[in-house]
């Protein structure tokens, strides 16, 4: 029998494509690599199709070989051009009035995500959020690597049990995660993957954060 969200007592959110409406923007990103590259773009569409992790398959999707080292330097150039308008971008519809009300339902929250910490510090504050979380997990680097394994250690030290927590996320790689750190886990087909990839996975999904309003 599924819970609804204010049966847990934890909320495990990722960031990019969950919580941030950036997929038009790394689209745009990844385009200007190719043009830049002398590439066809690629359309929102095909990119929610062809988006996965760890995020060199998605180069890979759309006919480069990168290897190791060509990887890293269109990682930087991406990161470039994402990074210069990613203030542009807002926080999903619906985002904020979820978080408030889960929060009275008294759930806390913690973020989970590819986004080098750094950088996920900082624009988490922008949008005044860090406060409100009892712990933040950004990457190591720029590269949107697995989270698998920090997942795993994401809730040592909370007082929460995982039975309590609900993981949410916007990719089959968050399903992923949370299945390595042992929690239930919705996925919002807002984001970085179309539907169609997200069905089949053994977790709910739906279409928006409409959809879980009712539940907090």
């Amino acid at each position: 029998m599924r819970k609804p969200l204010s049966a847990y007592r934890h909320a495990v959110w990722d960031w990019n494509g969950t919580l941030l409406d950036d997929t038009w923007l790394c689209c745009e990103s990844l385009n200007l690599l190719l043009r830049e590259d002398g590439h066809p773009p690629v359309d929102p569409m095909r990119y929610r199709r062809i988006f996965e992790f760890p995020v060199i398959r998605v180069y890979q999707a759309i006919g480069l070989t990168p290897d190791e080292g060509s990887f890293r330097a269109m990682s930087v150039r991406f990161m470039a051009a994402y990074e210069t308008r990613k203030h542009e971008c807002r926080l999903h519809d619906g985002a904020e009035t979820l978080l408030d009300a889960l929060s009275r339902s008294g759930l806390t929250h913690s973020v989970l995500s590819a986004y080098e910490r750094g950088l996920l510090d900082s624009t988490l504050r922008h949008f005044g959020l860090h406060a409100r979380l009892l712990r933040v997990c950004g990457g190591h680097d720029i590269h949107a690597r697995s989270k698998e394994e920090r997942a795993r250690t994401h809730l040592e030290g909370l007082p929460v049990e995982c039975a309590d927590v609900i993981y949410v996320g916007d990719t089959a790689h968050d399903a992923e995660a949370a299945a390595a750190m042992g929690v239930d886990c919705v996925l919002v087909a807002h984001g970085h993957q179309h539907r169609d990839r997200l069905e089949g996975l053994g977790v709910r999904v739906v279409d928006g954060f409409g959809d879980l309003l009712s539940e907090a």
